[in-house]
């Protein structure tokens, strides 16, 4: 008997991701706690089987610092190869972002490598051996800089340390 899973993808289809983050950190040379939050939710909508638009969003807060920031990532993603579970994306973004000394925009493209588990959920990581990007960063009471980032790492193909596996929910 064989028995298979496939990824079911359907026009129209919303999905939902994200991140959450809650850290305390202390040191032994003070007593004071410093906290960090931050929530960034993201929802997608399928146009085609293969194409969809998103949005990560968020806010978050470091009492360290006593600053708090935003995002606000417009993206579209296209899946170019789908081979079983795994699917090769393609995401485009435009990243605004910005907080108490900063403010940065611009366009960002970044390969997605997914396993579907099932059809609601996929497993996403980012391929950070590849980059393109520009942005502008405006300090406030600074000069503004601009930077263009274009690159391919071989040295980061795989980083256990920083490898970061993150999901979405389709409904």
């Amino acid at each position: 008997m064989f028995a298979g899973v496939t990824a079911v993808y359907v026009q129209g289809q919303i999905y939902m991701g994200g991140s959450f983050n809650l850290s305390a950190r202390s040191t032994d040379s003070d007593d004071k706690v410093t906290t960090n939050i931050s929530l960034y939710p993201e929802i997608g909508y399928y146009l085609t089987d293969r194409w969809d638009i998103g949005l990560n969003s968020g806010i978050g807060y470091d009492s360290y610092a006593s600053s708090a920031n935003w995002l606000f990532s417009p993206y579209t993603r296209y899946s170019f190869i789908r081979s079983g579970k795994f699917e090769l994306i393609g995401k485009a973004s435009f990243l605004l972002e910005g907080g108490k000394n900063y403010f940065l925009l611009g366009p960002r493209v970044i390969p997605i490598v997914a396993y579907n588990l099932n059809k609601h959920i996929a497993l996403q990581t980012n391929l950070n051996f590849i980059s393109f990007g520009f942005s502008i960063n405006k300090p406030k009471g600074g000069d503004a800089t601009s930077n263009f980032n274009m690159g391919f790492n071989s040295n980061n193909v795989v980083s256990l340390g920083g490898l970061t596996i993150g999901f979405i929910y389709k409904f």
